[in-house]
């Protein structure tokens, strides 16, 4: 014999609150991240002598490939990679730095302005800049150094090149400001070191 009994619509209420996580937090939390760029945010000043200068392309800047990460990071000492909580790269690192050198190439001198990665080389005689970092990086003891092999190749010239080793600059781990301004420091020294190489070059 089949027996229906009426369940009360409160108790069927209670039975599905129970079911849920009792970890549910349904009020909204603000997100504490940050997201950080290269290069100068001040507007770059191009010297008035650089009408007319010869056009360079930045390549695709090559870096090593675990800082592919949109993540700011540094090194353990034991080659450990760790990433700062809540610091974000807002482009891809290499599209940053291309974008950073082409600011700093106007503030030196060496160029009005620069085409870079990602966006097409549209100057068909244009110079191109190639950038290898076989270190671009911070480590946990406080220190940024960038060393980096560099290629300016003209369309109907020689190549000149060279080999930057940068200064020991101090960065704080709860400060990635800090990083950032380290790495615009070296990347505009990197570009005065190239348009000295340049000028020596051409004298």
């Amino acid at each position: 014999m089949l027996i229906r009994r009426k369940i009360s619509p409160l108790l069927t209420v209670a039975v599905l609150l129970t079911g849920l996580p009792a970890c549910v937090n349904l009020k909204p939390t603000l997100s504490q991240g940050f997201s950080y760029t290269l290069g100068p945010v001040e507007e770059t000043i191009v010297p008035d002598s650089l009408a007319g200068a010869a056009a360079i392309y930045i390549l695709r800047p090559q870096v090593p490939t675990y800082l592919e990460s949109d993540r700011l990071s540094y090194r353990l000492a034991s080659g450990e990679v760790k990433h700062l909580s809540g610091a974000r790269w807002a482009e891809p690192l290499a599209a940053g730095i291309a974008r950073a050198l082409s600011l700093y190439l106007a503030e030196s001198g060496l160029a009005a302005g620069a085409a870079y990665y990602p966006w097409p080389n549209t100057v068909a005689d244009a110079s191109q800049l190639a950038v290898y970092f076989q270190r671009f990086g911070a480590t946990a003891s406080g220190e940024v150094r960038i060393v980096a092999r560099w290629e300016l190749r003209p369309a109907d010239g020689q190549t000149i090149d060279g080999l930057y080793v940068s200064d020991a600059l101090a960065w704080s781990m709860d400060a990635p400001d800090s990083l950032v301004a380290a790495y615009n420091q070296v990347l505009r020294a990197l570009v005065h070191e190239i348009r000295q190489q340049v000028a020596g070059t051409a004298e």
